[in-house]
């Protein structure tokens, strides 16, 4: 709202609003609006009862309902007429339905009845003002009315001033009257505490005569109370005098108050003391104490009423330095307040830590250290108490440590590792960690009385050879380690260097490798925590090496191969002496070369001597090199040409002895080698094998190496019957084996069959007529195994032709017979001479021809 539209209502309604909110606050209430606010009757209650110090029973605190609320407001009209007041022209309807105008003139007669408390005159207005000229008389202004004589604020302050003179000086007024009324109602709210319930700018730009009034009455209450106070206030303080302390007086003590430790009570005393020196029987002082360090650090204290006139306090310090105690009486210091007391302690700079825990520890066993505290001058303190922690970490966390206080100065700690690795070692004091730094500790799984050795290495040794042994951990109680992390030292000593190196199996065990370059006598030394272990040192001898010039090797593998077949060779190792070896560990190493990779392996016999093995897969020419530690061996690299193996499903074998046997002749067959590539076979050597078995059983078979790929075989069977023959090659069957073949029982004598024969062809011309002329080209061909042939023929010159021919031998023949090129019906014709099952395998088939009337190109 904007002062041209303000008005005496707006004035008076925040006035009065104030005035009630005044007394309101006493129960932390307040009205916001003065229209409003009163609807439910229980604001106007709670303000009667405070004004009047009376009680308005049975009221409805919550009321929502409007019965309710006009309940609430009748009973305040009638409290209010029962006080002895005149109410003109309001009841509980005008209050619950917010006639602000009726509720004014309400507020106001509450307040002349209250507050200006002027019911022994007929003009309260008239005897406020006539007071207010008297006190402002001697200030030079004049005052006619409750409302323009105020605007200017020169009124106000002279009456503020005149309460207690000097508060406000009258030639410090700036001249504007809103800055100037302001000023002198907070000097009045300070010095008399009269609210200011009114709005400065209200005073000046539009006084409302009764706000105003209710204002101004407050001055009027003070400077009439001002001499009742006053004789109160005399009388108060001499009772105060008498039955409470003077600070000035107070005694305190006790060594709290003079020096200490930290982490130690400070106790100490205060004993009550009147303004006259006289000790107070009974407690209940305002006795404040604070301890407070000169770092700025505020210990908490505590301070018991024994009720008696004797204080007990006491406070911890936990930080060695100097601090104040003051102890005051409400705000003053008592006597010799404040004290300096210095508090002694150990400090993280000068204290220290030592011990057998802090360089070395094992698992499983406890590992003890002591912490020394000394103050700020490195001098030992002889007190416990010091906030001293330890932090013990591992890789697998936090290790719990046990501290103990020994009450003089110094702590036992002993802490027990779980496992072994470097553990950090931290001790702080009050947070801080010491100056010396944390410890880096080595734990240990194994104890070095305990922990062994074993292994070839540890042993014999050879030059030249790389070897191992293991070094075993062992606890402290005897059982195996199963952790790794142990830091062992190994070295080996003797007439030349050797380079070691250790392997962390994380289990316990720690492999040893070392490759010696020369012989001698050498010293074994493993060491954990530079402390040697069980049965070290350790006396070894190393042997001499193999020499790669005197070394050789032999056998068969390093002449020629096979395909698919092993190629085998050994290796004698030999010294440099020219002695054979008698154990193994030498650095052979064989490499296979040629048209394929091949694989050699190699068998270390322990007793000098070394297997070697290869299998090549394709033929060809193959290098085969041998080395020692790097060294060629003497009369190597060797060339080895190896062979096609042969095949058993390409070899095969062809004969009459695998067709017909007799139980009177030796039969043969030939087998036929052919290699894995399809090729015939040009040497011999290949392990065939040859099977007859027969109805008594196997007979022998001779095999023949032709040396030429083939192989001759004969075996003879005795009776008749059926005989199987089966030829293997590295036990598998040749191609159609094995060979079902029948025995029969043989002739004595060895007679082939002979016979002559002849046979005319009649011709005929294209009519089907016999010819009666010859001239045609007539030709006859016998084709079969036959020992001899003889063919003539002929032509007869009548349209006939004639074959004649003789055959000696066994076996079937075919007779062709052919005029001018065809050949006749049925031709050729099929003849059997002798008994074809005694045909010899040697005798051959041909074909014999004859012509006639044969017609030359």
């Amino acid at each position: 709202m904007t002062e041209s539209k303000k008005t005496w209502i707006d004035v008076q309604k925040r006035t009065f609003t104030g005035w009630a909110n005044n007394y309101l606050k006493e129960r932390i209430l307040k009205i916001n609006d003065l229209g409003a606010d009163l609807e439910d009757g229980v604001l106007l209650i709670n303000l009667l009862e405070i004004i009047s110090s009376k009680k308005i029973l049975k009221y409805n605190k919550t009321a929502k309902m409007r019965l309710h609320k006009m309940e609430n407001n009748n009973l305040a009209v009638a409290f209010i007429k029962s006080e002895g007041l005149k109410l003109v022209g309001i009841g509980a309807e005008d209050i619950v339905d917010g006639q602000l105008k009726l509720i004014l003139g309400l507020i106001w007669t509450l307040i002349l009845r209250y507050q200006i408390q002027m019911a022994e005159t007929d003009s309260p207005k008239a005897a406020l003002l006539e007071w207010v000229r008297q006190q402002v008389k001697p200030y030079g202004v004049v005052v006619n009315n409750f409302t323009d004589s105020w605007r200017d604020g020169k009124v106000l302050s002279a009456l503020t001033d005149s309460l207690q003179p000097g508060v406000l000086d009258m030639n410090s007024l700036t001249g504007d009257a809103v800055t100037d009324v302001d000023r002198a109602m907070d000097v009045a709210l300070e010095k008399y505490e009269i609210p200011k319930i009114m709005d400065p700018s209200d005073m000046v730009n539009l006084p409302d005569e009764l706000s105003v009034i209710t204002y101004v009455s407050y001055f009027r209450d003070y400077a009439v109370n001002k001499e009742k106070r006053d004789k109160e206030a005399l009388e108060a303080l001499e009772r105060k005098r008498r039955t409470t302390s003077d600070a000035s007086k107070v005694d305190a003590w006790g060594p709290g108050l003079e020096d200490g430790f930290v982490n130690k009570k400070g106790d100490f005393h205060v004993k009550a003391v009147n303004y006259y020196g006289e000790p107070l029987p009974t407690g209940g002082e305002n006795f404040t104490v604070s301890v407070v360090g000169a770092d700025g650090e505020v210990i908490p204290v505590t301070l018991k009423d024994n009720g008696n006139g004797i204080y007990d306090g006491t406070y911890t310090a936990s930080n060695p330095q100097n601090y104040t105690v003051q102890i005051k009486l409400n705000a003053d210091d008592i006597k010799n307040s404040p004290f300096n007391v210095k508090i002694d302690g150990s400090d993280p700079e000068t204290s220290n830590m030592y011990g057998s825990g802090l360089e070395v520890a094992k698992v499983g066993q406890p590992a003890p250290f002591k912490i020394q505290g000394r103050n700020k001058e490195g001098q030992t303190v002889t007190q416990g108490g010091d906030e001293f922690a330890v932090t013990v970490t591992s890789s697998e966390g936090p290790v719990p440590a046990e501290l103990k206080d020994n009450g003089d100065g110094s702590y036992d700690v002993v802490y027990t590792p779980t496992t072994n690795g470097t553990h950090n070692v931290e001790v702080t004091l009050r947070g801080i960690p010491l100056a010396q730094g944390p410890a880096q500790v080595t734990v240990l799984s194994g104890d070095e009385s305990l922990s062994y050795c074993s292994g070839p290495g540890f042993e014999a040794a050879q030059a030249r050879r790389p070897t191992q042994f293991t070094i075993h951990s062992v606890k402290a109680d005897g059982n195996a380690s199963n952790l790794g992390g142990d830091p062992y030292q190994v070295s080996i000593v003797g007439p030349h260097q050797v380079d070691v190196a250790i392997a962390d199996n994380d289990n316990g065990t720690y492999t040893v490798s070392y490759t010696p370059e020369k012989p001698g006598d050498y010293e074994i030394n493993v060491e954990l925590n530079s402390k040697p272990i069980k049965e070290i040192p350790k006396a070894i001898h190393i042997k001499p090496a193999a020499d790669p010039d005197k070394s050789y090797a032999f056998g068969k593998g390093l002449e020629q191969g096979e395909c698919f077949q092993p190629s085998k060779f050994k290796i004698q190792a030999v010294d440099p002496d020219g002695n054979n070896r008698t154990d193994g560990g030498d650095g052979f190493k064989i490499t296979v070369s040629g048209p394929a990779q091949v694989e050699p392996w190699m068998v270390d016999n322990g007793d000098g001597t070394y297997d070697v093995e290869f299998e090549p897969k394709v033929p060809g020419e193959y290098v085969i090199d041998l080395t020692l530690d790097g060294d060629t061996v003497n009369g190597f690299p060797k060339t080895v040409i190896v062979k096609p193996a042969p095949s058993a499903d390409a070899s095969y074998a062809k004969g009459k002895g695998l067709k017909k046997a007799f139980d009177n002749e030796v039969a043969e067959f030939t087998i036929f080698a052919v290699d894995t590539e399809g090729n015939p076979r040009t040497d011999g050597q290949d392990p065939f094998e040859v099977k007859v078995t027969g109805p008594n059983g196997d007979i022998e078979a001779k095999v023949e190496d032709k040396n030429d790929g083939t192989y001759d075989v004969k075996y003879e069977p005795q009776v008749e019957g059926n005989y199987q023959v089966l030829v293997t090659l590295r036990g598998a069957p040749i191609k159609d084996m094995p060979v079902n073949v029948t025995c029969i029982e043989g002739a004595d004598g060895d007679q082939s069959s002979f016979g002559s024969f002849t046979f005319t062809v009649a011709a005929k011309n294209k009519k089907g007529e016999p010819k009666t002329v010859g001239g045609d080209l007539f030709e006859v061909a016998i084709t079969g195994p036959a020992e001899f042939i003889t063919l003539d023929a002929i032509d007869n010159g009548n349209g006939t032709y004639t074959a004649a021919y003789a055959l000696a031998g066994n076996g079937r023949f075919k007779t062709a017979v052919k005029l001018n090129g065809k050949h006749i019906e049925g031709s050729p014709f099929k003849q059997v001479l002798g008994n074809p099952a005694k045909k010899s395998d040697d005798i051959k088939e041909f074909t014999t021809s004859a012509t006639s009337n044969q017609i030359d190109a």
